[in-house]
């Protein structure tokens, strides 16, 4: 039987949707695009379906090893920056963009799980046609929704948002603020490097089982002049009953690790 009439598996049909992920990510794909091969993806039967909705992508070399890559009896084209690697490699594991683990086939939610680095990239696209920028004070990503303060500084007023299903909604406001609090740029996050890391999160920070619980993006607390912006990822066991972090740069430089005990 040739290779692109085997029956294709719920792993197989997962692994595509992590290279969609990828694609997405590092700007292959347009938002829209990702969505339909996304759908196409779960619909699949076969190895020729799956294949006809990535045999125009660059496959990264860590993910050139599953079984949809290696049937197409295709080597990988590109390998990804050896910094990615190396640090992915750090926390134990590299892997795609695909979302918390569930194999089953079956139609995705209107809300991009925001804990993932297709999410977040989805989350920038809509954050930008929303207010003409990438910046906030802070934002914080859970799995199903983001949450983010905006400063005016023609109003002297901060408010804080909701991004949930795809819209934006205002919960507070705020004039309280310090003055010489600085903003974060979002869009300037690594999203190629952070995929990596969150896919191997729960094993480096020993929470196997576990899943990241939120992330936040903001300046670091040290009170520094020359402070740098920093992406926190917080990660609970199984039982949540324990919870574990690690800090990186925007460019997923690890900075600070710690596991749970």
């Amino acid at each position: 039987m040739a290779t692109n009439e085997l029956r294709a598996r719920d792993s197989d049909r997962s692994d595509t949707c992590g290279l969609l992920d990828t694609a997405l990510a590092d700007g292959q794909l347009t938002a829209g695009e990702h969505e339909q091969r996304t759908a196409a993806a779960m619909r699949a039967k076969s190895f020729g379906e799956l294949d006809a909705l990535i045999e125009d992508l660059q496959i990264p070399g860590e993910l050139a090893s599953t079984p949809v890559v290696v049937g197409r009896r295709r080597a990988p084209r590109w390998r990804v920056t050896v910094g990615v690697v190396v640090a992915a490699l750090a926390f134990g594991a590299v892997g795609g963009f695909s979302s918390r683990g569930d194999d089953s086939p079956g139609p995705r939610s209107v809300q991009p799980d925001t804990t993932t680095a297709a999410g977040i990239a989805r989350f920038v696209e809509a954050y930008r046609a929303e207010f003409g920028d990438t910046v906030a004070d802070e934002f914080s990503f859970y799995p199903d929704h983001a949450s983010f303060d905006r400063y005016d500084p023609g109003t002297g007023v901060r408010t804080s948002y909701n991004f949930r299903d795809g819209a934006f909604d205002e919960w507070t406001t705020s004039t309280s603020r310090d003055a010489d609090e600085r903003t974060v740029d979002v869009a300037k996050i690594d999203l190629a490097a952070l995929a990596g890391l969150l896919a191997g999160a729960p094993r480096t920070l020993n929470a196997q089982g576990g899943a990241v619980s939120h992330i936040s993006v903001e300046y670091e607390t040290s009170g520094h002049a020359d402070a740098e912006p920093i992406v926190q990822v917080f990660v609970d066991n199984a039982a949540k009953s324990d919870r574990g972090w690690f800090d990186l740069a925007f460019d997923g430089e690890p900075l600070d690790v710690r596991p749970i005990d």
